[in-house]
């Protein structure tokens, strides 16, 4: 099973770009594919109409046949093993990703995620119970889908 990352525009700030490009380096091993969507610069619009457009862009990189996962601060609290464990039923065709071409994990722009995407998701994660900046959320989930593909892999990076 495939999985792809979509990002909102280009990582900020820039000092962070060379652990993005570390992480998404590593999970290239793993099949994993990193996309940039053109996030909406926060402007005259209102939050909600700003967020509209850019869950038009995300609408627009999903297919049939994905299981869409939001990261938003109200999602479920994702763990390391559980990642681990919905990667492995990926692999195996198995609940609950039967059916399922793709996961798709998206990460919103400065002002979060369109509600309209999050109805959409299969599933709501929360990276963090901390609202972090659009950099900060990046690293923690591209390590974290890197941790949990480690798990899968019996590799030492992952220490219980």
């Amino acid at each position: 099973m495939k999985i792809c990352v979509l990002l909102p525009g280009k990582i900020k700030p820039k000092a962070l770009a060379a652990g993005q490009d570390e992480y998404v380096k590593r999970l290239k091993s793993f099949g994993v594919e990193v996309l940039e969507y053109k996030d909406e610069k926060v402007s005259s619009r209102t939050p909600q109409q700003t967020k509209e457009a850019e869950a038009d862009r995300i609408c627009k990189l999903l297919k049939d046949g994905d299981y869409l996962v939001a990261c938003d601060e109200r999602g479920k609290a994702i763990q390391t093993m559980e990642l681990a464990e919905l990667l492995k039923a990926g692999r195996q065709g198995a609940h609950p990703l039967s059916g399922k071409r793709r996961i798709v994990v998206v990460v919103g722009g400065a002002l979060g995620l369109a509600e309209s995407v999050r109805q959409k998701a299969d599933a709501v994660w929360a990276l963090s119970s901390l609202v972090m900046a659009g950099g900060i959320a990046r690293l923690v989930l591209l390590e974290g889908v890197y941790r949990a593909f480690t798990v899968v892999e019996n590799h030492p990076y992952h220490n219980e």
